[in-house]
C-alpha cells in the first residue's frame, strides 16, 4: 500500500495506524445500516454513543437528526466546525460486499458512512491524545441528500449558539488516487435552481392538428431555445447548465394533449448569472408560446447555493496538509463540479472551505451515487489523520 504521509513514522500516525481496524469496523457498520435523510435515528444514536463513549460533550437539541459534539482544550477561544453529512440514498446497492445494505432500497452510495467515520476517527485521537488550544466543533450532519440539512442546522441556531472562526468539509472524490487531497480556493459545486414549466395548449384529433395548439411541438421549441442562454446570452468562461430531465404529456397516439410538463435543473456559480439565466427562461419560454399559441405556468425554485471557499481558509487547510502529506499526493487544481452541496450554505454563513479526497481510479462502479459504489476504507488513516492535523494546526498556528 503507498502511503502518501511525510513521515508515516510520527507518533500521530502510529496511533491512527494502531486504531485503523476499528474504524474499518464502524464504517462498515454504518455502510450496513443505512438511514435516508431526516431518518438518520440510528446512525445519531450510534454517533452519539460513541462520542460519549470517549468523553465528549455531545449536543443534539437542533434537528431531530444528526449531532454536534464539542472539544476543548486550553484556555483559547478560538473555535473550528468540522463538518461530516451522515445521510444515505434511496438505492438498492449491487454489491457483493460482506457488509452490502441490510436495508433494500436504501445504501451509502456517496460515501456518508466514511466521511462520519473519518470525523469520528480524528475526535477520538483529538480528545484522547491531542494537544491544542481551543474548541472543536464536530458537526455531524443529516439530510445532505435531501433538502439542505447544513440550511437546516444554521437556521435552527447551530452558529448562533456555537460561532466558528471557520469551519470545514471533506467529500471522498472517485477519479482521484486513494488518500490524495485536492484543495482549491473559490468555487467547488454549483448552485441549483428547480425548473418546472406546464405549456398549455388545445387538445384535439392528431390527424387534424390545425383545430388546435399542440403544446408537445411547443414544448420541443422551448427545450431547444433554452440551449441557446448559455451559449449566446453569457460569457463562456461563466458556467451554466440547464437540463430539461422529464418531458410528460399525452395519453394516446392519436391524441394532441392539452398539457405538456417540462421539469429540470439550472446549475450556475454566479448569483448575477442565475438571475439573468432565470430572466432568460421566462422570456424565451413565454415567447415563443405566444409564438404558437400557447400558455405556459413557469415555477424556477432557487434550491442549493454554490459553494465557495474563502481564500484564507483554503490556504490554512492546504498549509495543514503540506505538514502531513507528500507534495504529489497535494492538488490545487480541480476543476469545479456543477453538482451540488449544502455546504454552501454554511460557507456563506461562516468562513471555511470544503475539499476532497481521493477514492480511487475512476471505474464503472467507483462513481458517486451508483448502485456499486464503496467508499475505500484506506481513507479512514488518511482522512482521521487530517482532520486532525488541520483542527489542530488551525488552533495552534493559524491566525484568525
Amino acid at each position: 500500500m503507498t502511503l502518501h504521509f511525510l513521515d508515516e513514522n510520527q507518533e500521530n500516525i502510529q496511533w491512527f495506524k494502531k486504531h485503523e481496524n476499528d474504524f474499518i469496523k464502524l464504517r462498515q457498520f454504518f455502510h450496513e445500516n443505512p438511514e435516508l435523510s431526516k431518518k438518520e435515528f440510528t446512525t445519531t444514536d450510534k454517533i452519539n454513543a460513541l462520542l460519549e463513549s470517549w468523553g465528549i460533550k455531545t449536543d443534539r437539541s437542533f434537528l431531530e437528526t444528526g449531532v454536534i459534539g464539542l472539544i476543548k482544550k486550553g484556555t483559547n477561544s478560538k473555535r473550528i466546525g468540522l463538518r461530516a453529512d451522515i445521510d444515505a440514498l434511496p438505492i438498492d446497492e449491487n454489491t457483493d460486499l460482506i457488509y452490502k445494505s441490510k436495508k433494500a432500497g436504501i445504501m451509502h452510495a456517496c460515501g456518508h458512512d466514511g466521511h462520519l467515520t473519518m470525523l469520528l476517527f480524528a475526535a477520538k485521537y483529538l480528545k484522547e491524545v491531542a494537544d491544542f488550544d481551543g474548541e472543536i466543533l464536530l458537526i455531524f450532519q443529516p439530510n445532505e441528500e435531501d433538502s439542505a440539512g447544513a440550511r437546516d442546522f444554521i437556521e435552527a441556531g447551530l452558529f448562533k449558539k456555537y460561532p466558528v472562526d471557520a469551519v470545514y468539509a471533506m467529500h471522498n472524490f472517485p477519479g482521484a488516487e486513494v488518500g490524495s487531497l485536492l484543495i482549491c480556493d473559490g468555487p467547488q459545486m454549483a448552485g441549483t435552481v428547480g425548473i418546472e414549466i406546464d405549456i398549455h395548449g388545445i387538445g384535439c384529433h392528431a390527424a387534424h392538428p390545425y383545430k388546435g395548439v399542440d403544446p408537445i411541438v411547443t414544448a420541443a421549441q422551448v427545450i431547444v431555445a433554452l440551449q441557446s442562454i448559455p451559449t449566446r446570452n453569457m460569457p463562456a468562461t461563466d458556467s451554466v447548465i440547464i437540463t430539461i430531465g422529464t418531458i410528460h404529456g399525452g395519453t394516446a397516439h392519436n391524441v394532441i394533449p392539452e398539457t405538456v410538463k417540462l421539469t429540470g435543473t439550472l446549475r450556475y456559480f454566479d448569483p448575477k448569472i442565475r438571475e439573468l439565466t432565470k430572466q432568460r427562461i421566462r422570456e424565451i419560454t413565454e415567447g415563443i408560446c405566444t409564438a404558437f399559441g400557447a400558455r405556459a405556468d413557469i415555477h424556477l425554485d432557487d434550491g442549493y447555493i454554490a459553494t465557495t471557499n474563502h481564500t484564507k481558509e483554503t490556504e490554512i487547510a492546504l498549509k495543514a496538509a503540506q505538514t502531513l502529506f507528500k507534495s504529489e499526493a497535494i492538488s490545487t487544481e480541480k476543476i469545479p463540479s456543477m453538482g451540488a452541496e449544502d455546504f454552501g450554505f454554511m460557507l456563506a454563513d461562516q468562513k471555511g472551505a470544503y475539499f476532497y479526497i481521493g477514492n480511487g481510479p475512476d471505474s464503472s462502479s467507483n462513481k458517486l451515487h451508483n448502485a456499486g459504489f464503496d467508499f475505500n476504507d484506506r481513507n479512514l488513516l488518511y482522512g482521521g489523520a487530517y482532520w486532525a492535523t488541520l483542527a489542530q494546526y488551525y488552533l495552534n498556528n493559524a491566525q484568525s
